[in-house]
């Protein structure tokens, strides 16, 4: 098992605290990268990670990898496992590795036993992985939008061909499907 000491260093400071989230996804993404022939060293502009959840692991990928949301290389599914898959675009490679014990140590126990808890196991007493095929449409890609449209209904801008086009009009996912969030006034420009 790979020395993850200096990533729960980083991983305390970005997350606020060390809990099995952040112990689990440093080591499985130590362990994608090493099944991509990857460091965290290495510039990894050509990483693509797609994580199966919002929790904990999710920052702790971010710790190891430094691959970060806004650069659009980081994909979120709510589907709610401890599972993360890793796309290095200039192989064309791609690992997925998920959490296969429910054994957790209780959320509130401190830092040092969290980490005495996880040491015991080998990566593959609780990790599988399986190499995966990931299709990355064009509006999906790392790098400047692909197409800016405007919404008929609301005039925004809607990037990344992630308009929705009835009747001969383009619209945004929120007006043409009902968005996540109701105004309670008039938008202020």
């Amino acid at each position: 098992m790979t020395n993850i000491t200096p990533f729960l260093e980083k991983a305390e400071k970005y997350h606020g605290h060390i809990c099995s989230g952040q112990v689990l996804g440093i080591r499985m993404s130590l362990m994608a990268l090493r099944l991509l022939d990857l460091k965290p060293e290495d510039n990894l502009r050509d990483l693509v990670i797609f994580l199966e959840t919002d929790r904990c692991v999710a920052d702790a990928s971010h710790v190891v990898t430094g691959v970060t949301l806004g650069r659009r290389r980081v994909k979120v599914y709510g589907y709610g496992k401890t599972a993360m898959s890793f796309l290095d675009l200039k192989s064309g490679r791609a690992v997925r590795v998920h959490v296969t014990t429910s054994d957790r140590p209780p959320h509130d126990v401190p830092k040092q036993e969290q980490i005495a808890f996880w040491e015991k196991y080998a990566d593959d007493d609780i990790f599988a992985w399986q190499e995966v095929h990931i299709d990355m449409p064009e509006g999906e890609l790392p790098g400047p939008p692909v197409r800016v449209c405007t919404c008929a209904a609301c005039g925004e801008d809607v990037l990344d061909c992630k308009e929705v086009l009835r009747d001969g009009k383009t619209y945004c996912r929120a007006c043409a499907d009902g968005a996540y969030y109701r105004p309670l006034e008039v938008c202020h420009d």
